[in-house]
Order: C-alpha cells, then sequence, then structure tokens
C-alpha cells in the first residue's frame, strides 16, 4: 500500500507539474499576446522568461515534497480541504518566488500580471487535477477489499436472500474509507434470538459486523437494534425500500433496499489525550433524541483548539472531558486530525450547529429544553429568536444565572428548579472551561443530558454574528472571531494555536 501511494504522489507530482506549466503560458499569453496593446513597455524577454519557468517549475517541486508529509492524501481530503491545500501551496509558491527574486534583484524584470496571473491559473489547474485525480484514487482504493465475518439476524425465509447479497455486494465503510468484502460466518434466526435474546451478545464476540434484516417484520429490527444499542454494539440494518435514512451511513444495496451502519455513537478517536465521539450532526442529533433516558444526569462537551490545548497542559480538566457521555470536535484542526487518524469521514459537530438540528428535529415530540447560562439580555433575544424560527420546540426554562459562585442553597434550588420543569434538554452557556466543570459536579443530580454550548447561546441570539459557512469549511472561524474580538482573543488564540500545532505536527 505504501509503495502504491509513494506511486501515486508522483503521478499527481507530474500531473500539477504540468498543470502549472500550462498556468504559466497562459499567463505569458495574456500579457504578451492579448493585454499587450494596454501596457506602455511592450519588451517579451523570452530567454529570461525560459529560465523564470525553470525557477517556478523548482520552487513547486520543493514545495510539493516538503508539504508531502504534512497533507492528507488527496483521496481523502473533501472539496475545501482541497481548495485550503491549493491555496497554502500558491500562496508560499508566490511568497518564495518574491523573496527570490528581490534578493537577486530580479524582481523588476518579471512582469507583475504575469506572476499574478500565473498564481490564479495554477491554482485552478491544481484544483482541477487534484479533484479529478483524488477521485481516480478512491475509486481504486475501493477495490481494495479486506474480509468481514458477518453474524446475519433474519427470518429463515430472508436468510438465504440475504447471506447471496451481502456476500456478493460487501459494504463500503465511510469512516474508514474502505470497500469489505464480507462472510456470513453465522446466522441467528428470529425464532431463535426471541427464545434467547442473550445469544446475540455472545455470538456477537466471535464476529465482526451484525447484520439486522427488518423485511421479515419491523419487530425484529428493533428488539435486535435497542439491545445491541444498550450495549453501545454498532449494527448494520435493512432499511424499508424507498425510505430515506437519517443520521446513518448508507453502505450498500442489498435486494433494492438502502442498508445503513448505525454506529451507536461507539466510535471514539483521541486527540492530545481527548477521546473524541466521531459522527456527523443528523447523527448525533437523532442518537440524543432517541436516548434521553439513557443520558439522564450525563453530559455532553464540545471542544475546539483551545480546550483541546487545555486539556493537554491540564490532567483534571482531560479527565472531565473524557468522563463525559461523549466529546466531540469543536473545532476544524480537532476534525481534520481525527480524519488523519483513519476516519475519512470525521466531520467537525459545532455546538451551534447541534442546537439548530436538535432543535429542528425535537419540534413536535415532546423533547423539553431548559436554557442555563449567558446574561439577561442574551437569553431574552435567545427567547425570541427560537419562538420565531422553532415554534414547536419546548422551552421549559431559561435562566441567566449571576456572575459568581453560587452558595450551595442556590445551587441546590437551581438544580430543583430544572429537576421540576422536566427538562430533558440542558443547555449550559457558561463558557470554557467553567461550563465542563459545572456538568462534572452537577453529574447525576439533574434529570435531563447536559450539554455544554459556551457562545451557542449568543449565535442563536443574534448578539455575536457567526462566520460564513466558507470560513467555516476553510477552518477559519477563530480568525473571524478574532478580528470581531481581537482585545479578548488574541492572546488566547495565539498561544493556544501556536501549542496545538506544536503537540500535533512537532512534538508527536
Amino acid at each position: 500500500m505504501k509503495n502504491e501511494s509513494y506511486h501515486d504522489n508522483n503521478i499527481m507530482l507530474i500531473m500539477c507539474l504540468v498543470g502549472e506549466t500550462a498556468a504559466y503560458a497562459l499567463a505569458l499569453l495574456f500579457r504578451y499576446v492579448i493585454l499587450n496593446r494596454f501596457y506602455w513597455n511592450p519588451t517579451r524577454e523570452y530567454d529570461f522568461y525560459k529560465m523564470f519557468y525553470a525557477i517556478v517549475i523548482l520552487f513547486y517541486w520543493v514545495l510539493f515534497i516538503y508539504r508531502k508529509k504534512k497533507r492528507v492524501p488527496v483521496w481523502k481530503q473533501e472539496f475545501w480541504d482541497k481548495v485550503l491545500e491549493v491555496f497554502k501551496q500558491h500562496l508560499l509558491l508566490l511568497i518564495g518566488l518574491t523573496l527570490f527574486l528581490y534578493f537577486i534583484n530580479w524582481s523588476s524584470r518579471v512582469s507583475r500580471t504575469v506572476m499574478g496571473l500565473m498564481i490564479v491559473f495554477g491554482m485552478f489547474f491544481d484544483l482541477l487535477i487534484r479533484w479529478r485525480y483524488g477521485k481516480r484514487v478512491s475509486d481504486k482504493w475501493k477495490k481494495k477489499q479486506r474480509i468481514s465475518s458477518v453474524l446475519l439476524v433474519a427470518e429463515p425465509e430472508e436468510a438465504q436472500r440475504l447471506k447471496w447479497s451481502i456476500e456478493h455486494y460487501g459494504y463500503r465503510n465511510e469512516w474508514k474509507d474502505i470497500y469489505v468484502q464480507c462472510k456470513v460466518q453465522e446466522v441467528l434466526t428470529a425464532e431463535d434470538f426471541r427464545k434467547d435474546r442473550s445469544q446475540l451478545l455472545r455470538r456477537r464476540q466471535e464476529t465482526d459486523m451484525i447484520y439486522i434484516s427488518t423485511a421479515g417484520g419491523k419487530a425484529l429490527g428493533e428488539d435486535a437494534g435497542a439491545l445491541l444499542e444498550q450495549y453501545g454494539i454498532p449494527y448494520c440494518f435493512e432499511a424499508e425500500a424507498g425510505g430515506q435514512v437519517k443520521g446513518t451511513d448508507m453502505v450498500v444495496r442489498s435486494g433494492g433496499n438502502p442498508v445503513v451502519f448505525r454506529s451507536v455513537m461507539s466510535m471514539r478517536s483521541p486527540v492530545l489525550g481527548v477521546d473524541y465521539t466521531t459522527a456527523n450532526i443528523t447523527e448525533v442529533a437523532e442518537y440524543l433524541i432517541g436516548h434521553v433516558k439513557e443520558l439522564s444526569g450525563k453530559y455532553i462537551c464540545f471542544s475546539n483548539v483551545h480546550t483541546t490545548v487545555m486539556a493537554a497542559d491540564d490532567p483534571g480538566y482531560k479527565e472531565i472531558l473524557n468522563h463525559s457521555a461523549m466529546t466531540f470536535p469543536d473545532g476544524a484542526p480537532v476534525a481534520k486530525c481525527i480524519r488523519e487518524a483513519g476516519y475519512a469521514e470525521a466531520e467537525r459537530v459545532a455546538g451551534p450547529d447541534l442546537m439548530a438540528e436538535l432543535f429542528r428535529q425535537s419540534m413536535g415530540s415532546g423533547r423539553k429544553h431548559y436554557f442555563y447560562g449567558s446574561t439577561e439580555k442574551t437569553i431574552q433575544k435567545l427567547r425570541e429568536n427560537l419562538e420565531k424560527n422553532y415554534p414547536w420546540m419546548e422551552i421549559v426554562g431559561m435562566v441567566s444565572p449571576p456572575f459568581r459562585e453560587l452558595t450551595e442553597e442556590e445551587d441546590a434550588e437551581v438544580v430543583a428548579k430544572i429537576n421540576e420543569s422536566g427538562a430533558d434538554f440542558i443547555w449550559i452557556g457558561l463558557g470554557a472551561p467553567k461550563q465542563e466543570k459545572w456538568m462534572r459536579i452537577h453529574a447525576g443530580k439533574l434529570r435531563g443530558v447536559m450539554l455544554g454550548v459556551g457562545a451557542g447561546f449568543d449565535f442563536h441570539a443574534g448578539t455575536i454574528r457567526r462566520a460564513p459557512v466558507l470560513i467555516q469549511k476553510l477552518g477559519l472561524e477563530w480568525l473571524y472571531r478574532l478580528v470581531q474580538n481581537p482585545g479578548r482573543l488574541f492572546k488566547r488564540y495565539f498561544i493556544t494555536n501556536t501549542k496545538f500545532l506544536w503537540y500535533t505536527k512537532v512534538k508527536r
């Protein structure tokens, strides 16, 4: 695999060099043919530009080789990761060429128009090549197969069809980005399962994956699925024909019906000692709504670069994050580290984004929400916006606590008030690390599930503007917030971002 990956890198390098050559030629064509009449000095230094071409290619080659170890393989990158990688590559190329020309006193000999157009065209060709070649390599890697033993739970009349289908099609594991060939090791009939439900758990230890059929009856799938979710065991199941699959990854088609993978929040990936739950927004919201009772008294954290570094430096705070029911990556750099660890489809699960999805999914479900944190002004605006945007959402309390430590009597009163409200989701907006410490202290005392979302209150209240989606995709939301509040955030971001890069890129 390593040799093939090396081979793929060399091919992509050659293709990118061809793209840079085309960009260079186009830049010269635009400057000295199409746009030449607009310039006072129409001089063409053909010999110089031949030599400069060699310098450009050399610089690009050096940067490509240098950055090869730092980037995720192109076939694992999302589109916006490719955009960011291409932007960084050409920004460094521009800076390197500019400094080189300045130090050897050649800056006056190179047309600024040629330089600018070369960078623009180069980015376009580079992105096009990486996208197309990444898709080609991804399709090739999909053919790489490994054998996975399967325990099939099905009605007798469905078992043979599903056995053939599973072994014929296999499945695509989106999270590990691999294609898996399956071998049905054992078949547990619905009748045997109903006689002794514990058989499913015992036989699970002898296989890699459990596949549950719902074709013979929805009750079988629900019973088996509920048992597995109770013990945190992931499984695959066959959905209804034409049905919508929400919050899970479609992995293959079997007999025309979609087969999906239910992770039950079981996948964990450590970053600087913090155990992150790997999932996506829709899956998390769906899971929380369906597992409120199991999560009662527990808390959920959203950790970004700042709090991850804080946990790396403070074992006590790390213990708080790892003691949570789930800790999600609320930061693009953290999610990127998880993808580099092998979870190719891992996403950033930001607190404000989960709030919006959970608000939407919980409307009309009977799930109740309680908000604790922020200021009176923010709380008031938050209520107005939520009632406007989510009219069927059930809000049972909103409290802005005093900006001081509460007495034992006051704290007991807060706990009693929240419990009396019957809240299922208790949103905590005290800011990190205060909110995580508060939730750890109150774990087991409150009957709902606590979610520490920090500035999520302000974003949904509209008191702080969220970064545009493009900025979020590029992983630069921290920069957007820094521009909004440089006095408070500059020192924090400068120190923690530097530490994060040191811990993840250098120290490891």
